[in-house]
């Protein structure tokens, strides 16, 4: 068996590892990382390295927004990858569906 480059892995395999990454993580294994305004539809690229010294190489990107850089747009950017190996321009959200969103607020405790 042996070891297996990020590059030679499957869409399903980066799919189930996203949400347990670091951004240290993310760059060793050169992932892309894109941001979008779902308001005004501004995209931009993200440098992992300028997060790594401005939050830390701990971070992770999951379930994350950041506020968008358009002048007077009030709204929230949605983080975007690709994983190594997937063709470019190719984007997947890094956030859980709505409905699992929803379904972990949700306590299934009868007494609250």
């Amino acid at each position: 068996m042996g070891y297996k480059k990020p590059e030679n892995r499957g869409l399903g395999h980066h799919l189930s590892i996203a949400p347990h990454m670091t951004v240290s993580q993310l760059r060793r294994d050169h992932w892309t990382i894109s941001t979008r305004c779902p308001r005004c539809h501004l995209d931009c690229w993200v440098e992992l390295s300028v997060v790594i010294r401005l939050s830390g190489p701990q971070v992770k990107l999951w379930n994350r927004w950041a506020r968008c850089r358009r002048y007077g747009c009030p709204g929230r950017m949605v983080f975007l990858f690709t994983p190594p190996g997937e063709p470019k321009g190719v984007f997947w959200p890094m956030h859980d569906p709505p409905e699992a969103r929803v379904k972990a607020t949700i306590s299934d405790d009868p007494e609250l």
